[in-house]
């Protein structure tokens, strides 16, 4: 017994004397820079779907520009609670602090992973039955989830600024973490749960277990289903999709467009978020005192993955598909688009195409070519059989 206490307080000076490096070094510096990052690059992911030939009101512009501005949202949460508690209040905390800041965390990763669930769901309804998505060609139906899913996550969360939900706010020095508390056990707390008789801790943890079930099990079950029927679906279905006219679907997407950037968006937001609440089941269920690593490092780290998410989920998908990347660095460069990409993206709108009036005299043209060339072969046939009359007077004349 006394070596494991031994053996417990060395591991736990050790995490001690590293913490401020991979606080440093695994969770400060790469924060900063995803921050940046995000907050740069989202809002010109948003004119890039905003100005995209290839995805211009269509549903999946409206899907990816409502994850770029909920993972804007969210990264500019974290910078500037960072500042105040930092900088600007220097630790001395306030009651507000924690309900908004877990409020607009929740909400923000609830619409983020149910956007990707909904996105990838609806490219496997235009995979698997393409005919019938083909007719909401400006994307309401689209509008109308994100609407209704932005609308859901704010209810569901909503228990968060209850008063008295988060009884405490403080700051972990040991592994340098802020911490909200839902309860608290000590004396001078007890007239507080008086007064919110309803809010007991064990009605805020299951409250708390059913939010993280909401916001990370269901989508992350439904995201690795979607994806295998996406897989399949666009086997079975691209002999018959490939039938289809190009300019119906460019309304849609193109399965080598647009079914490599959901699935990249999914599995970011599959490798960086989970990890982080597996930790959090892990640490809450575990009887034994777990590893100082647990509690230092890895909550640092698995921080630092889940901004990374909300930084790059949308750009990673833009550049996984083939005419997206080339068409994103055509605007960053300013380069013009090729004729090429403008003739995939709309085949009514080309730049040096011709216009209806063209294209009816071409059609004339062509059918008086078709016309002449089908009256040749019937003048050769119809010659007639006896000779003419001049014919005979010339050849009577020659023959005398």
């Amino acid at each position: 017994m006394a070596n494991t206490t031994l053996s417990n307080t060395t591991y736990t000076n050790l995490c001690k004397s590293s913490t401020n490096t991979v606080y440093l070094y695994g969770h400060l510096v790469p924060g900063i820079a995803l921050f940046i990052f995000g907050l740069t690059f989202n809002p010109i992911a948003l004119y890039y779907f905003a100005t995209s030939r290839n995805f211009r009101r269509s549903a999946y512009s409206y899907y990816f520009s409502a994850i770029a501005v909920v993972d804007l949202v969210r990264l500019t949460v974290w910078c500037l609670f960072f500042l105040l508690d930092f900088k600007i209040f220097k630790l001395h905390f306030h009651s507000f602090e924690c309900p908004t800041q877990m409020y607009t965390e929740f909400v923000a990763g609830s619409i983020s992973a149910w956007l990707t669930v909904s996105l990838t769901f609806e490219r496997c309804l235009v995979i698997y039955k393409p005919l019938q998505t083909l007719t909401d060609t400006k994307g309401r139906r689209a509008l109308i989830i994100i609407f209704c899913v932005i609308l859901a996550s704010c209810i569901v969360n909503s228990l968060l600024l209850q008063p008295g939900f988060y009884v405490k706010r403080s700051y972990r020095e040991n592994s340098i973490q802020i911490v909200c508390h839902y309860e608290q056990t000590s004396q001078s707390n007890i007239t507080l749960n008086k007064q919110h008789s309803l809010l007991t801790p064990n009605t805020k943890r299951i409250y708390l277990l059913m939010i993280v079930i909401f916001r990370v099990a269901v989508p992350f079950l439904l995201l690795f289903t979607a994806n295998i029927i996406l897989f399949i679906s666009v086997r079975r279905t691209r002999q018959e999709s490939s039938k289809l006219t190009p300019s119906l679907l460019i309304r849609h997407g193109h399965h080598r467009q647009v079914t490599p950037m959901i699935f990249f968006s999914s599995c970011i937001l599959l490798l960086t978020i989970s990890p982080r609440y597996l930790l959090q089941f892990y640490l809450n269920f575990r009887q034994k005192l777990p590893h100082c690593a647990f509690t230092h490092y890895i909550p640092h780290l698995l921080k630092t993955f889940e901004l990374f998410n909300y930084a790059f989920n949308v750009f990673v998908s833009i550049v996984s598909g083939k005419h997206g990347r080339h068409e994103l660095f055509n605007m960053l460069f300013c380069r013009p688009i090729p004729s090429q990409t403008l003739r995939l993206a709309t085949p009514s709108k080309l730049v040096g195409s011709p216009t209806p009036h063209t294209l009816t005299t071409s059609k004339h043209q062509g059918q008086r070519h078709s016309n002449q060339k089908i009256d040749e072969p019937r003048n050769s046939t119809h010659k007639p059989l006896l000779p003419s009359l001049d014919h005979i007077k010339s050849n009577h004349y020659h023959y005398r």
